[in-house]
């Protein structure tokens, strides 16, 4: 009885298998055929569309598109709305941001992207593609000004954007509505730091040496399988939600897998495979077993990644304003620390985080946030006049009335002396108290005028990650001809909130990675373009052979990257090839193209490295 049981679970087994086999054969043909991102099976939804399909049964008969294009993309809008009224009542209570990020898709056409942020989350508004003439500057006011009417002029208390404040839609904005803060996005701010930093040349050139090896292994199936086995089956290339985060996340990778990766290039399996007698094989063997090579990857790491938790927090749901001033200052320790306080090492890079936050990130709000956690930074707060101005042009700003401005100055030097009028005893002490700021004034700072002021500010976000703009690209991209506007409007505003509310629901998941990235974002770390530079005939080409090979690798591209890797790393001494020389000329001219401002120049020792 036991074997006939044993016998019928294997057939059962079996049978599930090729049962299996025939539906996801048919699911793959109807996704190659429609033209669909393989990457979208990563999502909930689909998951439940199958149980859903399961539970039917046999003989379900699809919607039609009448259906799909009306009535069900309208409950679909309809069930986004309601689940964006809970946020209203906060954006009436504790006040919103409007997100306005402004950029250029694959073709080069503007597009204007508006969402609202609040303590409780973010909701997406839109996507418009703007027009390339000289009347763009208004229509972008327009826009934005709409946007502050449509949530409520009361509710919002400042816009955040990648826009300069001295470009004209700007100086229209606050020209017109002077009691609202244009502030630039902190997390477009610390990302451009990152470029500066990664063009250094000591850190570019081992950016490159650790892309080229990374290339190398994803370039042989071979040696792909072999990696796999010495890593358990882990993989080395992470996609993050900016060019350099990529970076950071794949340099840890490579780094904490540093002695299974010397493991592999000294085994017996790689002294026996043709790679390990080609020349290529050679050098990429002297770099892993390379000291002076992890040495460089560590450096970069101890300079990209305080920062890159600084986009961490950001992203973590955590009241951004409120600390984005003091992140910094312990991203400029953390760096100096892990360089062991040399400051030829580290001085460069705080060279470049003092001249962005500087330029972008020391406007009233950003410096409000700071004193409001008073006591853990009294002495710094109390030397220094910029944060008092900082918290008179806030009170100014949200208060028009005189009387209200009197009671908050005097309930700030209360605060400040820690009268038992305005705070408990157990709160005198709350450096011992380990919360956030919000919580702190929430708890301690009572009903009045100056704690409503600090909680309206503390729960402003300095730059949102809640959306990625690879989402909205992506959506414009694969845009049929034949759609119709609204469909179209309703469509993008679906998609990118449910993609929003899913990432939120993810709690563990570390807000640095892309949540759902392209099918290419993994290719533009190994071949190491920004996505500007990149050229359309490579990166298809790439594509194309992966497409084409029935195998792990990428067997088929291998030899092209390689040969672009090895003018990109040659460490031979004298002047640089003339492609080597073009192709470093495109990428500085290409990755400043973005920036209002020139970099700071490189001090005389990391030029000489």
């Amino acid at each position: 009885m036991k074997k006939g049981q044993d016998a019928q679970r294997t057939h059962v087994t079996k049978s599930m298998r090729k049962k299996r086999k025939r539906v996801i054969e048919r699911i793959a043909a109807w996704f190659s055929e429609a033209g669909i991102p393989f990457n979208t099976v990563c999502l909930e939804s689909f998951d439940l569309m199958l149980d859903a399909i399961a539970k039917f049964g046999p003989g379900l008969r699809g919607p039609s598109l009448d259906e799909l294009g009306g009535p069900l993309l309208h409950r679909q809008v309809l069930a986004i709305n309601d689940s964006i009224e809970s946020l209203k009542e906060s954006w009436v209570s504790a006040g919103c941001s409007i997100l306005v990020h402004r950029e250029c898709d694959a073709n080069g056409t503007p597009m204007l992207n508006l969402a609202v942020h609040c303590s409780q989350g973010v909701s997406f508004l839109r996507s418009i593609l703007l027009p390339s003439d000289s009347k763009s500057d208004a229509y972008v006011f327009q826009l934005v000004d709409s946007c502050v009417e449509e949530v409520g002029e009361k509710n919002v208390v400042q816009v955040v954007t990648n826009i300069n404040s001295q470009l004209k839609e700007a100086k229209m904005f606050t020209a017109k509505r002077p009691n609202m803060f244009w502030t630039k996005c902190a997390a477009s701010c610390v990302d451009l730091i990152l470029e500066d930093i990664g063009h250094i040349p000591l850190i570019k050139k081992t950016i490159t040496k650790a892309r080229s090896l990374t290339a190398f292994i994803y370039g042989q199936t071979h040696l792909l399988d072999m990696a796999r086995q010495y890593t358990d089956q882990q993989d080395l290339v992470h996609v993050g939600i900016t060019y350099y985060t990529t970076c950071c996340l794949n340099l840890r990778s490579l780094y904490d897998k540093r002695v299974e990766l010397m493991n592999m290039f000294v085994s017996k399996e790689w002294e026996d495979s043709k790679l390990s007698k080609g020349a290529v094989g050679k050098k990429f063997y002297n770099l892993v077993v390379s000291n002076e090579f992890w040495d460089g990857v560590l450096y970069v790491i101890n300079c990209f990644e305080p920062l890159v938790d600084v986009l961490r927090r950001m992203g973590s749901g955590i009241a951004s304003m409120a600390c984005i001033y003091g992140d910094l200052k312990n991203a400029k320790k953390e760096i100096a620390l892990r360089c062991e306080n040399k400051e030829e090492h580290y001085l460069p890079v705080w060279e470049y985080i003092d001249f962005r936050s500087d330029l972008d990130l020391k406007t009233p709000l950003h410096l409000a946030g700071y004193p409001f956690f008073y006591y853990p930074n009294k002495d710094e707060t109390d030397k220094s006049a910029i944060f008092r101005d900082a918290l008179d042009e806030c009170m100014c700003n949200m208060y028009q009335d005189p009387a209200t401005r009197v009671k908050i100055v005097h309930q700030l030097k209360l605060y400040m002396a820690a009268s038992q009028d305005f705070l408990s005893v157990h709160a005198m002490n709350n450096h011992q108290i380990n919360i956030d700021p919000v919580s702190w004034w929430e708890l301690f700072g009572g009903e009045s005028e100056l704690s409503t002021m600090a909680e309206r500010i503390l729960r402003l976000t300095c730059g949102s990650l809640s959306y990625e703009q690879s989402w909205i690209e992506a959506i414009h991209k694969k845009k049929p001809s034949w759609i119709k506007r609204k469909q179209f409007e309703d469509s993008i505003f679906v998609t990118v909130n449910r993609r929003i509310q899913a990432k939120a629901e993810l709690a563990d998941r570390d807000p640095v990675l892309a949540y759902l990235p392209d099918e290419d974002e993994p290719f533009e770390w190994l071949m190491g373009m920004f996505r500007c530079d990149a050229q359309q005939p490579e990166n298809h080409a790439l594509l194309m052979a992966r497409a084409n090979s029935n195998e792990v690798g990428l067997p088929m591209q291998a030899k092209k990257i390689l040969e672009y890797e090895e003018f990109m790393s040659s460490e031979e001494e004298g002047e640089e090839s003339d492609d080597r020389r073009s192709f470093n000329q495109k990428v500085s001219s290409s990755a400043s193209c973005s920036k209002h401002a020139k970099r700071p120049r490189l001090s005389k020792v990391v030029l000489e490295e």
